[in-house]
Order: structure tokens, then C-alpha cells, then sequence
């Protein structure tokens, strides 16, 4: 099915990969960090998030990793034919990306200016890489070597949108359940004397008090010994109160206002997607809902700034029992949408949202602000 894109021209303030949704990149909070040392290399990581460009057509690094990690899997498997060999060709993948992709090297390139990976094969070729390369490069690989896998993102939301941050994963498919990897702390999370093969979902680690107790992790990589010394916390993900979770991008993102005023709020993402709805035809693949939180009580008035759009649909904006609907056909790239509610939202919250047409196809609005006001 062809897919038709319409963008605006971007600003140098616009940080789009070819997906279209930020790249979630681990983004600490300078203010925690309690060691000196490594304030140079963590502020690295600070800075507005990259653009993955799209795969060059020849991939030799991935190729030569694709084809290490199938010999490492079909080693790992000899002779234990009770363990699911997706499960071999998923630790092989995962610890094979962690020991190549080094966040320090990252880092250390960040600090000198030197230019940073921007997809997989520059990431394997200069043996450097964070969250979101990790997984970008976990899942070019296991579409290689036949894993089912997507990606499960954290939103972090802060005291204020300034201070939101972000970490992604991968979950992958296998034994009629999906299991959680970190790739970037080369976790994986199983119960004591559970079988090996048997890991945990996300959904489980997020409401069992003992999860912590169950994490196979490698407390050995550099960068989590780095991690860890500033007093920052790898694993905040299985207990952390304000986040939001994406789960191969479906689920909820919540933005708080950037600036607020009597009758007026104004949103915009920070180190969160920039979109709305879905961008995936894929079964594993959901959609993407943007809610706005404690909208003005007299808004009536919804400004959207529309940097882009794709597929066919409809674009929905709820509150309450009031909904609003535009085709797509109604969408400008680089233009505002005005849309006006019948009455006032009285505080409750707002949803954007799209409905693909034909149904389970691509139907996706890319924005720069949305504003709530009186008039």
C-alpha cells in the first residue's frame, strides 16, 4: 500500500527521524548527578535530539553482525532443544549490540564534537551508540534474522516539561508471550529458577514489588558503572510514578503546558513523540494518543500547528462527551488548524487522535504546538 507523506519544511528547532516521532535518547537531569567526573561526558547527552537518516543501500557492518549473530545463536543452541531458540537469537542479538555500540564511545564523541551516528550502519561502523541506536540497530537485526520484536518506549515526565527524559527497549516475541531486553544495560528480567528461556514482560515487571530482585543484568559495562556512580538509576522504568509507555507505539503521551496563562496553555513535546496516531501499518504496531493535562477551564478554541501528515483518515479531538473530527483531506502541511469546541472544556482533559482509512492503516498528524484558549 502506498503511503502518501506531506511535510513542511523544517526548522533547525524540528528534531524528525524518518518515522517521524523523536528518537528516544537517554537524557539525564544534570542537576542529580553527584560526581564531578562525569558531568562532561553525561552533558554529552543534553542537547536536542538527533535525526536518524534513512539505512544506506550498502550495509557491510550490519551485514557482517547479522552474520556473527547467527553463528553465535545456532552455538548457543546446540544441544538444548527445550529452550526456545528465539530466545538464543535474541541474547545473542541484544548482547552483540550492547558490546559493539558503546555509549562512552558516544559520548566521548559527543564531547569532541566528532559527528554522531545518525543509523545503524554508522553506529556499528564507529562502535558508538545510546538507547535509541541500540535499539534501532536490535531491530534492523532481528528483521534480518527473523525475530518477532518492537520497541516498548519510556516517557519520563518531569516537575516541568523541561525535565522530562527518556529510555526505550525491546520486547520480543516468542513462546506465545513477549519478553522485555534492555539492550543498552544488557538486562533481561527472569524469576529465580525459572527457565531460561521464560523472561518477563513489561506489563508483569510494572506490578510486581520484587521486579528489581529478578534483573539479569550486566553491572560490568562501563557505562553502567558511569551511570550508576553520578547516582542515577538504569532501571527506573519498573517503578517510576509520571511516565508514559509505548508499547511498539501505542498508548497514551501526556504533556503538560510549556506556557500557561489565565485562559490560554500552550503545548509542546520535550524529549516526547511529536506525533499523533499511527504511523505502522504492522500488526505489533498501535497508535499513538496525545492528551493535553490540565487544559484552561474556558478554552474553547484548539490551534494545532501541523508540521506534517500521512495515510488517510480522520484526525479526532475529544474532551468529554465533545468531539471533533477533520478528514485528512482538510490538513495542511505548515499551516494551523483552528478548531472550535461548543462549549468550554471545563478542565477536562484533551485527546488527539486519528482514525485510519481503511482501518488498521497508516493515519498520522506530526505537530509543533497545540494551543488551548478562550478565543
Amino acid at each position: 500500500m502506498h503511503t502518501s507523506y506531506h511535510m513542511a519544511p523544517l526548522t533547525p528547532h524540528d528534531t524528525l527521524s524518518e518515522n517521524h516521532f523523536r528518537v528516544p535518547l537517554m537524557t539525564p537531569l544534570l542537576s542529580r548527578l553527584v560526581t564531578a567526573w562525569s558531568l562532561p561526558v553525561l552533558a554529552g547527552l543534553i542537547p536536542a535530539l538527533a535525526c536518524p537518516a534513512a539505512e544506506p543501500t550498502e550495509t557491510p557492518h550490519t551485514d557482517r553482525a547479522v552474520a556473527q549473530i547467527r553463528q553465535q545463536a545456532a552455538h548457543l543452541a546446540k544441544g538444548r532443544r527445550l529452550i526456545s531458540a528465539d530466545f538464543f537469537r535474541s541474547l545473542a542479538t541484544a548482547n552483540f549490540v550492547q558490546s559493539r555500540l558503546s555509549s562512552l564511545n558516544y559520548a566521548i564523541r559527543a564531547a569532541a564534537k566528532e559527528p554522531l551516528p545518525t543509523n545503524v550502519e554508522e553506529s556499528l561502523k564507529w562502535n558508538a551508540g545510546i538507547c535509541g541506536n541500540h535499539v534501532a540497530a536490535f531491530l534492523e537485526i532481528a528483521q534480518r534474522i527473523g525475530l518477532r520484536a518492537r520497541p516498548v518506549e519510556f516517557y519520563f515526565r518531569g516537575t516541568r516539561p523541561e525535565k522530562n527524559h527518556s529510555h526505550i527497549c525491546v520486547e520480543v516475541y516468542y513462546a506465545k508471550r513477549w519478553r522485555l531486553f534492555d539492550v543498552t544495560w544488557g538486562t533481561c528480567f527472569r524469576k529465580p529458577d525459572d527457565a531460561l528461556d521464560n523472561l518477563i514482560d513489561i506489563e508483569t515487571l510494572r506490578t510486581n514489588p520484587q521486579v528489581r530482585e529478578w534483573a539479569v543484568t550486566n553491572q560490568s559495562d562501563l557505562w553502567y558503572q558511569q551511570w550508576t556512580a553520578s547516582g542515577l538509576d538504569p532501571l527506573e522504568y519498573l517503578d517510576h510514578a509520571r511516565m508514559d509507555i509505548l508499547r511498539g507505539r501505542q498508548g497514551t503521551i501526556r504533556l503538560e503546558a510549556i506556557n500557561r496563562q489565565p485562559d490560554e496553555a500552550t503545548y509542546q513535546p520535550r524529549h516526547q513523540p511529536n506525533f499523533f496516531g499511527r504511523n505502522r501499518a504492522d500488526k505489533d504496531y498501535g497508535a499513538v494518543t496525545v492528551q493535553l493535562e490540565s487544559p484552561p477551564a474556558k478554552a474553547m478554541v484548539l490551534q494545532l500547528e501541523v508540521l506534517g501528515f500521512a495515510g488517510t483518515g480522520t484526525l479526532t479531538v475529544t474532551s468529554g462527551s465533545q468531539r471533533l473530527s477533520i478528514p485528512f483531506t482538510e490538513l495542511s502541511a505548515g499551516k494551523t488548524l483552528s478548531l472550535s469546541f461548543e462549549s468550554p472544556v471545563s478542565k477536562q482533559v484533551v485527546r488527539l487522535d486519528t482514525r485510519p482509512d481503511p482501518p488498521g492503516g497508516v493515519a498520522y498528524v506530526v505537530f509543533r504546538t497545540i494551543r488551548l484558549s478562550d478565543r
